[in-house]
């Protein structure tokens, strides 16, 4: 279930393991847009040119992720793949992508049972003593320990959210923290058992934070469930009515109460669990400027996308790379919050940053659904629709598909 550390567990296995895996660790996120462009990047970046024809034939997406396995370097030496958050929705697309062969062995974290040939290994909640451990609750009164644990379910997020509830007030009782998480009034009537718990200690855990912090928490919703460099979160200090040393000081509160984790291998970078980007999304939605900050977040990941160029160095690629699921979460999610002039800027960001490293592929639906949008907001007769033609034309000519590239130019 969510929240009792599945992640995080790979994220272990991995880094103590490593040395068993000379070939290296490949890590996906099964839930991003489109799997197969983040395989093509690993190793269009770090690896080899990835082709797009086999002799006169293009190749397709799927057959571009075969090549790359195929042709994974180093060659020959044992790789691990991790693949995180495998859903209902996602399994049957990811299961065409995964190497087949044995030198690539292949972890996945889900929620999902039964599996076609995958064995499992079902993580349940921490036993008491566990629970207990991970409180530092060893010397307090067991029945109260007890029970405070059931009510979190024995989930470790939650866990960790009280505990350090607790660390910031070392006089209150556990009987009286048990009393604050029931009393917490959760209105979502469909809320099972485990996650009401969790959510009641995300709600005590808000409920410490002041009013900026609490601003800058709803704000990080926005993001992707990836990277966030905290440079982005500056640049809202405006509409989250504080200066710079505010949000610094939000982030060292959001740090500290367990509500976003600090990056180890990227500088100022940060993540979200997804469970609490979940909870903050609800309290963003109550915030009084909530469209300004939408359109605060889009106008960020536009900026970057207006800097990224028609033909990018490997350079170039690496500088914005973390960018790009966000910028992606725009496209998908927030549109509506882009300006008339910017709107075509969402997606030509994107198709270039794929088009510029031969992944044409991937850069032609952005091209297509640029055209689509820009069609449907804009009408037919506006500039940026005659624009977004000619950048699919371009990118059916730098392929050789002249006769897909005329109709598009005429």
């Amino acid at each position: 279930m969510g929240g009792i550390g599945k992640t995080e567990l790979a994220t272990q296995y991995a880094l103590q393991y490593q040395q068993d895996y000379p070939g290296g660790i490949c890590w996906l996120n099964a839930k991003k847009s489109n799997l197969a462009a983040e395989i093509l990047e690993i190793v269009q970046l770090y690896m080899q040119e990835v082709p797009q024809k086999l002799g006169e034939r293009p190749l397709n997406l799927q057959e571009q992720v075969a090549w790359c396995w195929q042709n994974w370097q180093p060659a020959e030496k044992l790789v691990l793949v991790v693949l995180d958050d495998v859903t209902d929705g996602n399994w049957e697309s990811c299961q065409r992508l995964l190497p087949t062969t044995n030198r690539f062995r292949v972890l996945l974290t889900t929620r999902l049972r039964n599996l076609d040939n995958v064995q499992e290994l079902p993580l349940d909640v921490l036993p008491l003593d566990k629970a207990l451990e991970l409180l530092t609750l060893n010397g307090e009164k067991r029945v109260d320990a007890k029970k405070l644990c059931q009510w979190l379910g024995y989930l470790p997020l939650g866990l960790q959210l009280v505990r350090r509830y607790l660390d910031e007030d070392p006089d209150l009782s556990l009987a009286e923290m048990l009393q604050r998480l029931r009393s917490q009034r959760l209105e979502d009537e469909a809320i099972n058992f485990s996650t009401r718990g969790l959510k009641a200690a995300f709600e005590l855990s808000w409920q410490q934070l002041n009013p900026i912090t609490q601003r800058v928490g709803a704000y990080l919703s926005l993001f992707a469930p990836d990277v966030i460099s905290w440079k982005w979160v500056e640049s809202a200090t405006d509409l989250l009515n504080c200066t710079e040393s505010d949000i610094n000081e939000a982030k060292k509160q959001l740090y500290k109460r367990y509500l976003i984790e600090r990056l180890q291998d990227k500088q100022a970078c940060y993540k979200i669990h997804p469970l609490i980007r979940e909870f903050l999304k609800a309290k963003l939605a109550a915030l009084e400027n909530t469209d300004d900050l939408r359109r605060n977040f889009a106008a960020v990941f536009i900026k970057i996308a207006q800097e990224i160029p028609d033909t990018p160095t490997v350079e170039d690629i690496k500088s914005v790379q973390d960018a790009i699921p966000h910028l992606t979460e725009v496209a998908q999610n927030l549109t509506d919050a882009v300006s008339d002039e910017d709107l075509i800027w969402v997606f030509v960001g994107l198709g270039r940053f794929y088009k510029g490293q031969g992944l044409y592929a991937i850069a032609e639906p952005w091209y297509k659904q640029c055209v689509e949008v820009v069609k449907t907001r804009l009408r037919e007769e506006h500039p940026s629709v005659a624009t977004s033609l000619n950048n699919l034309a371009l990118l059916y000519y730098s392929q050789g598909r002249y006769s897909d590239a005329e109709p598009l130019y005429i």
